[in-house]
């Protein structure tokens, strides 16, 4: 593992980490979920290495070790994981590996921004694991409510006392800038996210989501709060390609599991499983 600091094209820094086997066929660039670091997806990409691939992954701008000194004066918004972030991480393992096929893993929003990045083109193709519109309608009851209240009471009364959304001292998620979580309670208020007319094409760039070149493949778990039977397909709607879109739920008793949610794809209990039908699926990209 090499722990790298990849710049983007604003000047911001990402906190990256780097994952390579002695002969790569493939490099991945591994876009992990809101609130998430890194380091939850180390056994994961392992797994991927063991199979010969080299492995990227980073923390977005504004979290984790790519958070600025002072979180109260981050001024980051959420779009710029697609349009800066993201984008950064795979001009770098272009560049590193000018060679090879790029890939891209994304989790929940890692499986959602890629139609943001202008260098789009030089992915070889995309796994969305866990993604979804986000509508906090279209919720299960109890989770709705958690939902409602991270995002209409919690952020407010952070940002209040500390400038920022101080989620991680109360065991919710990583710490977030105030912005994303603003314009991420925005989109989860609407059935289509931020392709909702209100949004797309205005404060969020209609970027390449129509005329992407590349396959699309899509994991979703059938006991996953936020990316669910009616979420999914409100996200997929919006992605067009040429090259063929797949979407496969995964039940977790299929499984051997009582649960897989939305974090419980990259645990250890899936190696043999849902570690293996994602391996499979990067395989016929690659």
């Amino acid at each position: 593992m090499k722990k790298l600091l990849v710049k983007c094209e604003d000047g911001v820094e990402l906190a990256t980490v780097l994952f390579e086997p002695e002969k790569p066929k493939a490099a991945i660039q591994l876009c992990v979920a809101t609130g998430a670091k890194k380091e939850f997806y180390i056994p994961f990409i392992k797994f991927l290495v063991e199979h010969n691939y080299a492995v990227c992954t980073f923390d977005y701008r504004g979290t984790c070790e790519s958070a600025p000194a002072s979180m109260k004066d981050c001024d980051y918004n959420y779009i710029e994981y697609g349009t800066q972030d993201m984008p950064a991480v795979l001009e770098f393992l272009d560049k590193k590996y000018p060679d090879l096929p790029k890939l891209l893993l994304g989790h929940s929003v890692g499986g959602m921004n890629f139609g943001l990045m202008p260098n789009y083109q030089k992915l070889r193709g995309v796994v969305a694991v866990g993604s979804g519109s986000g509508y906090w309608r279209n919720m299960p009851l109890g989770y709705r409510l958690q939902t409602l209240f991270f995002f209409h009471v919690f952020r407010p009364i952070s940002v209040l006392l500390t400038g920022y959304v101080a989620a991680k001292r109360f065991g919710i998620m990583e710490d977030l800038p105030r912005k994303v979580v603003k314009d991420w309670a925005d989109w989860c208020s609407v059935p289509n996210y931020f392709w909702d007319e209100r949004f797309f094409g205005k404060t969020v760039p209609v970027g390449h989501y129509h005329e992407l070149p590349f396959p699309i493949a899509n994991f979703w778990a059938a006991d996953d709060p936020i990316a669910n039977e009616k979420n999914v397909p409100l996200l997929l709607q919006n992605f067009k390609t040429t090259k063929g879109l797949t979407s496969e739920k995964l039940i977790p008793a299929e499984f051997g599991a009582k649960k897989i949610e939305h974090f419980g794809f990259f645990t250890k209990q899936f190696r043999d499983t849902i570690w293996v039908k994602i391996l499979n699926k990067l395989e016929e990209m690659a």
